[in-house]
């Protein structure tokens, strides 16, 4: 649009110009007459330049107005901005309201998304039924047993979290009533996240210690009924703490540094009585753990994710259509001198025989633990592979305090445990029947070292019914268990040493 100034000069021109033709038509007055042809065309001359005169008179008093109209909504804009600015004169214009619904997970939250609190809870409801070898040499002489079956509530979780403040700032409460603990409640996770960006954030509380990709997964996504077996002896489960962690690299590489009171047991205390300093305490050592995962194929598949999430699930429900590929590493350190939250299988004897488990405290020990992992998705097909070695320093074996592991085996050396399986899953492709019918199978190992050697394997398969995807969903396997190196109603191995068939059933249902 032409400027009020360039407008008002092409108007004074038309001006003079039609000023001077008509002072050139009146001295010309007295040659032409009224029907001549040239008088004819200076009258449509003059009707055409007046003509546009008047519409130049009426585009400059539209700029003009226009002009005047984009200054008045501006100051109007800046008004309203310095209003808005007063917090107190906001909120009685516009109070908070509380929102409710459900978005995976039931949900209340302010209008202006400062605060958010979302509930979710899981139900795994198993049945089991273990078959054990009638004699265990190492149990009561004499002592037999019979088969176990029945009905359990395997976890029960309530789960509490949202954001304050900001979208930033979240946080998690965690509550579990389950068979293993004795149906007592518990609470099972409870911290606070910051988050400065992705690529720093930061945790405090008691949570999931960053250790084998069995034991950071979460227990709603699991591909078989439970963990391997040998998580049960090196996954270093939740712990009392602080972390700092992030994303780098649009998400293609995360990192977690945790550094918490004890390794497997966030229930101890820092103050206790001396008569319970034992039982409850925690030494002035901290633990250590460390983990890194670089998602090298992110893979493609129908729904939209980010890239850290493509493993949070084991199975392919995605059904990713190219490759995905998930390396990961962990190690952890603790110095165990009073607190001993670890249990520690070795290689048992006795003045009969050798062979077979015993089970120790991690007191007066040196642990150092190695683990590396990986997974895989294309097509419905997903495999799972890790390896673990613990290494066992016993520190101080033959002076008081003695080291529970030196008192049993009479070895001081430093030694290594190994463990590892691999587990792999497919989906079915029975028209109607898309990401609903997986088979899985698992086969795995533990090998305790220490003056000798004393390993067991397990192997497991089963299938998988998915309902409403993890949300609702039918599981049952089978597991062979050649030698428990550990007891755990979790893994449903009840004695140290037991040759088990352990089969069961189980629902999950989670909102």
């Amino acid at each position: 649009m032409p400027s009020t100034g360039c407008i008002s000069r092409l108007v004074a021109a038309c001006m003079v110009l039609g000023w001077t033709l008509g002072a050139t038509r009146a001295d010309q007055a007295g040659t032409l007459t009224d029907g001549s042809d040239d008088a004819v065309r200076l009258r449509a001359l003059l009707d055409e330049q007046q003509k546009r005169i008047s519409a130049l008179e009426q585009r400059l008093s539209s700029a003009e107005q226009q002009d005047v109209n984009q200054a008045r909504i501006e100051l109007m804009r800046q008004q309203i901005r310095e209003i808005l600015r007063d917090e107190e004169f906001r909120e009685s214009l516009m109070p908070s309201t509380l929102q409710a619904g459900y978005d995976k997970g039931f949900f209340i939250r302010s209008s202006d998304e400062k605060f958010l609190l979302k509930f979710n809870a899981n139900l795994q409801f198993r049945w089991t039924y273990s078959h054990a070898r009638r004699e265990n040499r190492y149990l009561a002489p004499g002592y037999r047993r019979t088969d176990r079956s029945g009905f359990d509530i395997a976890r029960f979780r309530l789960r509490f979290g949202g954001h304050v403040y900001t979208k930033d700032l979240t946080y998690v409460l965690e509550f579990d009533t389950s068979s293993p603990s004795g149906y007592d409640t518990r609470l099972f996770y409870a911290y606070v996240n910051y988050r400065l960006a992705d690529e720093l954030q930061f945790r405090a509380g008691t949570f999931r210690l960053a250790s084998t990709r069995a034991d950071v997964g979460s227990t709603s996504l699991l591909q078989m009924v439970d963990w391997p077996i040998m998580n049960s002896v090196f996954g270093l489960g939740n712990g009392t703490g602080v972390r700092i962690w992030g994303q780098l690299f649009k998400k293609r590489f995360e990192y977690f540094l945790d550094v918490v009171n004890t390794l497997g047991d966030p229930s101890t205390r820092t103050i206790t009585t001396d008569e319970d300093y034992s039982a409850f305490s925690h030494d002035a050592n901290p633990a250590i753990v460390a983990r890194a995962v670089w998602h090298a194929l992110v893979g493609e598949c129908p729904t939209p994710m980010d890239d850290a999430s493509h493993f949070d699930m084991l199975c392919d429900m995605e059904g990713h259509t190219s490759p995905a590929l998930d390396l990961g590493f962990h190690y952890a350190f603790s110095e165990d001198w009073q607190d001993g939250t670890l249990r520690i299988p070795f290689p048992r004897r006795t003045f009969f025989r050798e062979g077979g488990f015993g089970l120790t405290g991690s007191e007066g020990l040196q642990i150092h633990q190695f683990g590396v992992d990986g997974a895989f998705k294309y097509m419905g097909f997903s495999l799972t592979a890790e390896y673990v070695m613990r290494i066992l320093d016993v520190r101080n074996a033959d002076r008081p305090p003695l080291t529970p592991l030196f008192q049993l085996t009479g070895d001081s050396s430093t030694n290594a445990q190994h463990g590892g399986y691999v587990q792999a899953g497919y989906f079915l492709p029975i028209p109607g029947m898309e990401k609903k019918l997986e088979l899985v199978g698992r086969i795995g190992g533990v090998s305790a070292l220490s003056n000798g050697a004393e390993g067991t394997w397990d192997y497991g398969g089963g299938v998988n019914y998915y309902i409403d995807g993890h949300r609702v969903k039918l599981q049952m396997d089978v597991t062979k268990v050649s030698e428990a190196p550990i007891s755990g109603a979790t893994y449903g191995l009840a004695n140290v040493n037991d040759d088990s068939l352990v089969w069961r059933v189980q629902l999950q249902v989670s909102f």
